[in-house]
């Protein structure tokens, strides 16, 4: 069985956490927050702490976030094709997070559903957009989803 966490929780976390509070200074307001990847769960969901030091921990440590304007198969999907494509949009996003050396929740809002939603961008780049380009995620905008099988 595969693990769904990719990242290893040293070092990766650390590396961002490094990177994400150099871009605190000099900073005044902006709609782009610095942001530690802990793991993802899937090709849409991440669990990110902000890097705000104005932010008590129960409202910025270890939420989750989705990637806003996106659906990606799921891991626990109907068919082993879902699956085999839930795995290659996690692989991918967890490569792209891996390997940036900024990486930003831009225009964080909730959803219908109350769930903390926002683009991530890695060193500028919308992972959102990126998903949908490599075929692994289809545009999503909170209405009724296609099925992948």
């Amino acid at each position: 069985m595969r693990s769904i966490i990719s990242m290893p929780q040293d070092g990766y976390a650390v590396n961002l956490r490094k990177s994400a509070k150099a871009t605190l200074q000099g900073a005044t307001t902006s709609d782009y927050f610095p942001i530690t990847v802990h793991h993802c769960y899937d090709g849409d969901t991440c669990t990110v702490t902000l890097n705000d030091p104005f932010l008590p921990p129960v409202l910025g440590d270890h939420i989750p976030v989705r990637l806003a304007g996106i659906d990606t198969p799921e891991l626990k999907g109907d068919c082993a094709a879902e699956w085999a494509l839930a795995i290659q949009a996690l692989d991918f996003l967890v490569a792209r997070l891996a390997t940036a050396v900024r990486v930003d929740l831009h225009a964080p809002a909730r959803d219908k559903y109350f769930r903390l939603n926002g683009r991530l961008l890695a060193d500028g780049q919308d992972l959102s957009q990126a998903l949908i380009t490599a075929n692994l995620a289809r545009p999503y905008d909170g209405g009724k989803k296609l099925p992948f099988c």
